[in-house]
């Protein structure tokens, strides 16, 4: 994929670190630091997961997640979760309250981080542009990364149940775990994919990284 964007293999895993703590050491997710790039991986993926219609969208998708990515210091597999998760990789998906596309991203969310992060946001069509709607939600997933200060649970909860929300949960001495979980099950599980060369069944993969995923929930957790 000579014309795809690169991805530093230095942020990727510095990423990985965040999101695992004390369990990236002994997790799957270690084996991908030997990869000098990444990027055909993504094209893989988003190739697969992609509705047929939106074939001729994956490498641009690709593309933009790798660099968007890139950009904004996240693994780019990390992001490949987030969308698994959220929408299954469909981008006419419609949420119950509004959102849309692949990161099912809400219109006035959108609106407000066009604006704070200067991404063109051409109005509610637009988020069911692969492309547009990734953009949009990788930079969302920034500036809550930002207000939680890297703290991977909070920042990755947040991106579901809003930062107010997650606050108050922290203010009555709690922690958001369940999407959280949800998450990095598929982000390990991804990576079990890689590892092992079956992207068929992330589900089916997900269920095995279930134990795993505990495991490195609970560590991040304590590095609060």
């Amino acid at each position: 994929m000579a014309d795809a964007s690169k991805v530093s293999n230095q942020t990727r895993i510095a990423h990985a670190k965040e999101l695992l703590g004390g369990g990236y050491k002994h997790s799957v997710v270690r084996k991908g630091e030997s990869v000098a790039d990444i990027t055909e991986f993504v094209e893989a993926m988003t190739s697969e997961w992609l509705p047929s219609k939106y074939s001729k969208r994956s490498r641009s998708l690709a593309n933009a997640i790798v660099r968007e990515s890139d950009k904004h210091g996240f693994d780019p597999i990390f992001i490949l979760a987030v969308i698994q998760n959220e929408s299954r990789f469909n981008p006419e998906m419609r949420g119950t309250h509004t959102e849309i596309g692949l990161m099912q991203i809400k219109p006035t969310t959108a609106k407000w981080i066009g604006k704070k992060m200067h991404v063109k946001y051409k109005g509610e069509k637009s988020l069911f542009d692969p492309v547009q709607n990734v953009r949009l939600g990788i930079s969302f997933m920034a500036l809550l990364r930002d207000q939680f200060d890297s703290h991977s649970p909070l920042y990755i909860s947040a991106y579901n149940m809003g930062a107010r929300r997650v606050r108050e949960i922290v203010a009555d001495d709690g922690m958001p775990k369940e999407y959280v979980q949800a998450v990095m099950k598929r982000y390990v599980a991804i990576y079990a994919a890689f590892a092992h060369g079956n992207t068929h069944d992330i589900d089916a993969l997900s269920e095995k990284a279930a134990e795993n995923v505990l495991a490195v929930t609970r560590a991040i957790a304590s590095n609060d």
